[in-house]
């Protein structure tokens, strides 16, 4: 289908040089091997290959991971080996009512919204409005702000939100939102929680044993790219190794019933 103004398109010249845009008419996208004009992509598809003043970009249909590249991140955020793992091991689906807290630069926010689809409901709770500003920013740049709902409140004094199918929480101290939130999650509701250090660990884990979760883990994802080159296949040097710890949990009933 031809793009038209208002696609989302990557512009992938290489490795280093992936950007991620909406056409607008009458912009252009300048970098050091040339510039595109956005009026120029209209009528071209995904997957056909531009020529510029030095080399080549190719137009391709933006997947999430083309927003590490080229969407603005004044915060840490989670990266992608960490999301997935979130996404498959919390059992969320296209019809979840999901509650996050801790927005920073919205990019698991991007990745609901975008997993979830239109059905799913997506609440972000933050008591910064500044970084929720710009995941709003960020969301709408790929066309999904109306995909989630922005809550400037602190999820430590509860959620406002019932039958909640799972709850991410990544913030200082996670361990002091998990009682308030316990009575809107609902039975074996999932509680997903990112941390950065293993004293938030400990602190986490322990806070959702006592607190009605079971099925309870601590982990740690690592990824290791290779550099590909013939008869020189090797681990690359820089890669995204340590980003943080996951716990994570099903919430039982804590009440004894007759």
């Amino acid at each position: 289908m031809p793009l038209k103004e208002g696609d989302i398109v990557t512009i992938w010249i290489d490795p280093k040089r992936v950007f991620l845009m909406k056409i607008e008419q009458g912009k252009r996208l300048d970098t050091d091997r040339g510039y595109i004009l956005h009026d120029d992509l209209i009528g071209k598809e995904y997957g056909e290959k531009i020529a510029m003043s030095k080399g080549n970009a190719y137009l391709l249909k933006p997947i999430p991971t083309d927003i590490y590249s080229s969407l603005p991140r004044p915060s840490q955020v989670l990266y992608p080996k960490d999301i997935g793992y979130i996404l498959y091991s919390s059992g969320v689906e296209p019809d979840s009512l999901v509650i996050e807290s801790g927005t920073g630069s919205g990019f698991l926010t991007i990745a609901l919204a975008y997993f979830l689809g239109d059905n799913g409901r997506i609440i972000s709770y933050d008591i910064r409005e500044d970084m929720q500003k710009r995941a709003l920013f960020n969301l709408s740049i790929l066309n999904l702000s109306n995909r989630v709902t922005f809550k400037l409140k602190d999820i430590r004094n509860g959620i406002e939100e019932q039958e909640v199918d799972a709850v991410f929480l990544d913030m200082p101290d996670p361990w002091n939102a998990i009682s308030p939130i316990y009575p809107s999650l609902k039975s074996s509701g999932s509680l997903v929680v990112f941390v950065p250090t293993v004293n938030q660990v400990e602190k986490t884990y322990l806070s959702m044993k006592n607190n009605g979760f079971v099925d309870l883990h601590a982990e740690e994802l690592i990824l290791r790219e290779y550099q590909v080159k013939e008869n020189a296949v090797r681990p690359k040097n820089i890669g995204v190794m340590h980003t943080g710890y996951l716990i994570r949990g099903r919430k039982f009933i804590k009440e004894n019933r007759n």
